[in-house]
């Protein structure tokens, strides 16, 4: 082998030197804010690898560590068992601080966003709220806390599993009503979501809601005022672009459940009868969609 033979292959490293120098508080520090927010569980996680230690004890973590860091004003700790950073490291080196419903989404394991927030997450609410709803199953619930200006309700449902998906909010993934099962919740329970001009008006820009899917949802609630609820809105919705055929297409599965005694809309505002849909009316239901 000549000199000609000879290939020279150079390797270059790259290191972030800063974290090399940090101590094990601002390792996970930066970890914390490269997250934003972060459950006991996630925290406990990343603790095992920044500490490297296996198994961490949380009662040693928070001790050690996350005491420290509250203290020093570099993280928040809005209720037990979450924690976010003051502010946000991103990728490029900016900061932000985590929005509210990223927040919410770290409270339980097992939970879906709701009522007026779903209606704020799918850009449709007609007004905004300073407070987020987070639906979960009875047995799950927590106090009420608020934090930032915002506060956190529960709101217990048995059926958390149903009409769901997930969406991105910087990285995290996070449980939101769809768009069909935001308009059953809210006509099932107007009060989560600002009242009945609230639900009108917001529900007047959901896109989404899909009318197969609907009559199901209907089914597993298995509540005859429903049925009839969501054909009179759905009437009353019908010229809207979002709504267009959605009627047609179940109205003779919801006109079949709204036989019987006339039910009542909202019993503590009986308006008139709607012979049509066998409901009482909520007062002024048309007036409530003028100036849309």
């Amino acid at each position: 082998m000549n000199m000609h033979d000879i290939i020279i292959v150079t390797v270059k490293y790259q290191f972030n030197d800063d974290y090399l120098h940090m101590t094990k508080l601002d390792r996970l520090l930066r970890e914390i804010q490269s997250k934003g927010v972060v459950s006991r569980a996630e925290l406990q996680e990343l603790g095992e690898v920044v500490l490297d230690r296996r198994p961490l004890e949380y009662r040693y973590l928070f001790t050690e560590y996350l005491s420290k860091l509250i203290e020093r004003g570099d993280i928040a700790r809005p209720r037990r068992g979450l924690y976010v950073a003051t502010w946000e490291r991103g990728s490029d080196g900016s900061s932000k601080l985590a929005d509210r419903y990223t927040i919410a989404s770290k409270v339980r394991g097992e939970y879906y966003l709701g009522f007026h927030t779903a209606l704020e997450l799918h850009g449709c609410a007609y007004s905004w709220f300073n407070s987020v709803t987070v639906c979960l199953r009875p047995g799950t619930q927590f106090r009420s806390f608020e934090f930032q200006g915002t506060t956190y309700n529960p709101a217990l449902t048995s059926k958390p599993w149903l009409g769901t998906e997930v969406i991105d909010r910087n990285g995290h993934r996070v449980t939101v009503s769809n768009p069909t099962r935001t308009f059953v919740d809210c006509l099932d329970r107007p009060h989560l979501a600002g009242g009945w001009e609230e639900v009108l008006k917001s529900l007047e820009g959901l896109p989404g809601v899909q009318g197969d899917e609907l009559v199901s949802i209907l089914q597993v609630f298995d509540k005859k005022v429903l049925f009839r609820k969501a054909g009179r809105v759905l009437e009353l919705l019908g010229a809207d672009m979002y709504y267009e055929g959605v009627l047609e297409s179940v109205e003779d599965e919801l006109k079949e459940r709204s036989e019987g005694q006339p039910l009542y809309m909202d019993r503590r505002s009986p308006g008139p009868l709607n012979e049509h849909w066998n409901v009482y009316d909520v007062p002024g239901l048309h007036r409530m969609l003028e100036g849309m």
